[in-house]
């Protein structure tokens, strides 16, 4: 034998042996089969760990009902509720509404309003406190309500802004005679001409037809007592309704005495209603009597 082949016959059973030696090592580790029988005492529990399992989503296996959103515009108003009560009117408002204070005359209606509230100011119903009223317009002593229609006329006036408060003096137009000169002067300063029309009526007052020519608020009068008469009297008149019917703060004779309040003038409709027609119903009447003479007016020119 060649000492090569001898050479390869060696490698050949290192080589058997080798894998030998690795299947012997191999059947030595083969892990035994465990045989469970039907014998509960006989069983064996082999105990294998579950391993655990970490989720970071668990879905929910109930569902979960989600109300619609209600969208909000941003840039709608937030609703406001209107109050439906009715504000309170004042008394000259009602009288407006009624007709009781009916706007008429060059006179604005502002005017026509302050005119009428200013006269308001100086009603007194009784002897006591129209004389109380005429001293506060005239001073002490000179308030006497049987005599005070020419002051309280022009303080009526001053209330209301409608002549100077600067350059008259209601005590001035106590016992006031036109006809003297420098009455006629005071006069024509309070009711300057070029602003002011100025009337002379003759008519006595129960036969004037005062359906064509109506008084109008703001006009101030100066009743002539005449034959038969026995007082004269000035007034202006505050107010005139939707009938044409023409009203006065002033003085005059009630049953209780002489008082200051809001009276009635005429109402051309009804001949037998009004101060006027009680001042001429009777000739020297005790409780007074005027208007027999007529009247004379001034009256603002319309603008």
């Amino acid at each position: 034998m060649k000492f090569l082949d001898f050479k390869y016959l060696i490698y050949s059973l290192a080589g058997i042996i080798f894998v030998a030696v690795l299947t012997i090592a191999g059947w030595m580790n083969t892990p035994s089969i465990a045989v469970s029988t039907n014998k509960a005492s006989e069983s064996t529990n082999t105990y294998t760990p579950v391993p655990t399992v970490t989720t970071y989503f668990t879905p929910s296996l109930t569902p979960t009902y989600t109300s619609t959103p209600t969208l909000v515009n941003p840039f709608s108003p937030t609703p406001s509720f209107t109050s439906t009560s009715t504000p309170t009117r004042t008394t000259t408002e009602r009288k407006i509404e009624a007709g009781e204070l009916f706007i008429i005359g060059p006179l604005t209606q502002t005017q026509q309003i302050d005119l009428y509230n200013s006269s308001q100011k100086f009603i007194a119903p009784t002897t006591i406190k129209s004389i109380q009223t005429g001293e506060g317009i005239n001073g002490i002593g000179y308030g006497s309500p049987t005599i005070i229609c020419g002051p309280l006329s022009i303080a009526i006036l001053q209330s209301a802004q409608l002549v100077s408060s600067d350059s008259l003096v209601p005590f001035d137009f106590w016992l006031l005679n036109p006809y003297i000169s420098k009455d006629r002067a005071l006069i024509n300063r309070a009711f300057p001409p070029d602003q002011y029309e100025n009337y002379e009526v003759t008519t006595p007052l129960n036969q004037f037809d005062f359906s064509s020519f109506t008084l109008l608020p703001g006009d101030f009068l100066y009743i002539k007592h005449g034959s038969g008469g026995n007082f004269d009297h000035m007034l202006v008149v505050n107010r005139i309704d939707s009938e044409g019917r023409a009203y006065s703060v002033t003085n005059y004779n009630a049953e209780q005495g002489f008082i200051i309040s809001e009276v009635l003038l005429y109402d051309q409709t009804d001949p037998n209603t009004g101060i006027f027609r009680k001042w001429t119903e009777k000739r020297d009447a005790a409780s007074g009597s005027t208007g027999f003479g007529g009247f004379e007016l001034w009256r603002l020119r319309e603008p």
